[in-house]
């Protein structure tokens, strides 16, 4: 097997667009937030809003058009996404 070589530069740029965090964003609204999701694999959902409820920020800097009431439809009226501990 070849071993490939990559810099602490494309490393990071790679992360960055894999989290949505760099270039224009790529996922619009709650379909976009749900993509977004399955993409990342889970986010940490936590009830506590002291500034703003997590996963609702971490949506709001990934997903263009996330509402909070997005994740709350997707968790229990859609039920796409499972909320557990």
């Amino acid at each position: 097997m070849t071993q490939k070589t990559i810099t602490k530069e494309q490393a990071k740029r790679f992360l960055l667009l894999k989290q949505g965090l760099l270039g224009k964003k790529k996922f619009k609204s709650k379909q976009g937030a749900y993509e977004y999701i399955r993409q990342a694999g889970c986010i940490q959902y936590d009830p506590i809003d002291v500034c703003g409820k997590n996963a609702e920020l971490a949506l709001q800097s990934r997903v263009e058009g996330f509402k909070n009431t997005d994740l709350e439809e997707l968790l229990y009226q859609d039920r796409k996404l499972v909320d557990y501990y």
